[in-house]
Parts: structure tokens; C-alpha cells; sequence
């Protein structure tokens, strides 16, 4: 995967206000999250470290939110952002459909496939994947974290959000390992979900093999369009990720976040 320019950061979203803000708004904004989350207002060793976390993007924040040059530069940084040059025609496409062709409707004797050189290429890529992720969404603070019967998961922590991406192969994905992975997903989701924090969540399922996809995908769908699953504070998202054709589609819906939405550059879903 080819580097690309880290997403600004979403500097209006730390303070509070709204892009349009006056610089009397903004510094209004900033001294009363400065009194708030002043470490000396906190008295656990935790606490503490994590107000002194808040304290850095807040002044960082106020920092090029109260200079009129780096704010403007800003703003044009952002704007780029949200709106990028358009994809060519025959690329701008919202979903992308599953090879169903059968053996039988294949012309020719079917290429044989080697399927460990298949399956090594395979984790070599969805490591490069977390190498990407870990460098291009470094303002996430994602750290590596064990979880069983996944390929890797990450995650991070910033003073008002909770992220949380993970791969997890599977050799074939049908609508009955769907149903199995998503009795899984929910109780993973409630274990991980903050009380206080945006949490948002991308689970990517990386397959060498698809049965009924048009099944499978309506069920992925209707997990993360569910009401706890799908709000501006809750927001998961299913990535089905085929492994030979390197192509993937997005199920559920897109957050304003600008940090979630650098890790799903970082992943290659656009």
C-alpha cells in the first residue's frame, strides 16, 4: 500500500465549537476545558495522566485555532480533507460485487492455486495492513492488543473517543460463520464500549472463500445499521476483505470523525 498524507486533526472537534467559530468563541471554549481538565483538579495517579493527555490537545488545538495564519492553513487543510479530489467513473463505485462465478462457468480448465503460498501471502499482507495503520493514524494512539481468534487488533484512546480495529481471517464466510462471528461481535462490543467516550469500531473479516454473499452481507448490514451499534456515539462498522482480489466493501455507516476516518484510509477503505 502506497503513503499517504496523515488526516489533519480534528482541532474544532477537541474544543468544541464549530469550524465558524469567533476567536472569542474559541478562547472561551479553551479556558473552560483548561479549568476542567487541569491535572491539578485530579487526585488518581490515572486521572492525572490521562487530563495531562487532554491538556496536550487542548493547547494544541488552541494553539493553531487562535493564531489567524496557522488557523486559515487549517481550515484549508481540513477542506481538502472532507473533500477529495473526485474518483475516476469507472472506480466510483459504493459497493463492489463478489465473484460468484462456478467452475462449471468458467471457459477452460480453472488455474490450480497453492493454498499455503495463498495463505502466507495473505497474513503478509494483512500485517503490512497494521504496519500502515500504525503509522498513518499515529494521532489515535493505537497500541496492539491480544484477543483470541483474531489476526491483530489495535486500539486507541484520545481525551473524547475510543478506537477499536481488528482483523480476523476466515477460509470461508458463509451466512452460517457470519451468524457465529456476529454472536461474537456483540458481546466483544459491550466489553469494549466506554461509558463516557465516542467509541467506534471496524472489524474486518479477510476471507480466501465467499458463499451467498448477498445473505452474508445483509446480515453484517443489519448488525451495524442496529440502533446501539449505529449513532454518533456508537459506531461500528464490518469490513468483508476477499484476500485473493485484494477488494473490500464497507458495511454500515460513515462518522464525521476525522480520526476514524484516517484509520479507514490507513486500511484502504474509501
Amino acid at each position: 500500500m502506497e503513503s499517504r498524507k496523515s488526516a489533519p486533526k480534528d482541532y474544532y472537534g477537541v474544543l468544541g465549537v464549530p469550524p465558524d467559530s469567533t476567536t472569542t468563541q474559541i478562547k472561551k471554549a479553551y479556558r473552560a476545558l483548561a479549568h476542567r481538565f487541569h491535572p491539578d483538579r485530579f487526585q488518581s495517579e490515572t486521572d492525572t495522566q490521562t487530563a495531562a493527555e487532554m491538556m496536550i490537545e487542548i493547547n494544541e488545538a488552541f494553539a493553531v485555532l487562535s493564531d489567524v495564519k496557522r488557523r486559515a492553513a487549517y481550515d484549508r487543510d481540513l477542506t481538502a480533507e472532507k473533500n477529495p479530489p473526485a474518483a475516476p467513473a469507472e472506480t466510483a463505485v459504493e459497493d463492489w460485487e463478489f465473484p460468484a462465478t462456478s467452475a462449471k462457468e468458467t471457459p477452460g480448465r480453472p488455474k490450480a492455486r497453492n493454498v499455503a503460498v495463498d495463505h502466507s501471502v495473505a497474513q503478509e499482507f494483512l500485517d503490512k495492513m497494521k504496519l500502515q495503520l500504525l503509522s498513518e493514524a499515529a494521532g489515535v494512539k493505537m497500541r496492539e492488543q491480544d484477543e483470541k481468534n483474531w489476526r491483530w487488533v489495535l486500539q486507541g484512546k484520545t481525551w473524547g473517543g475510543h478506537y477499536w480495529a481488528g482483523v480476523r481471517q476466515i477460509s470461508l464466510l458463509n451466512p452460517n460463520s457470519a451468524r457465529e462471528v456476529l454472536t461474537q461481535l456483540q458481546t466483544l462490543v459491550e466489553k469494549q464500549r466506554s461509558g463516557w467516550k465516542n467509541n467506534f469500531f471496524i472489524f474486518i473479516f479477510a476471507f480466501q472463500a465467499l458463499n451467498e454473499a448477498d445473505t452474508v452481507l445483509k446480515l453484517f448490514r443489519t448488525f451495524c445499521n442496529r440502533d446501539e451499534n449505529s449513532s454518533a456515539k456508537n459506531l461500528v462498522n464490518i469490513v468483508v476483505m476477499d484476500l485473493n482480489q485484494r477488494r473490500s466493501v464497507l458495511c454500515g455507516k460513515r462518522a464525521g470523525d476525522l480520526k476514524y476516518a484516517s484509520i479507514l484510509r490507513a486500511l484502504s477503505v474509501t
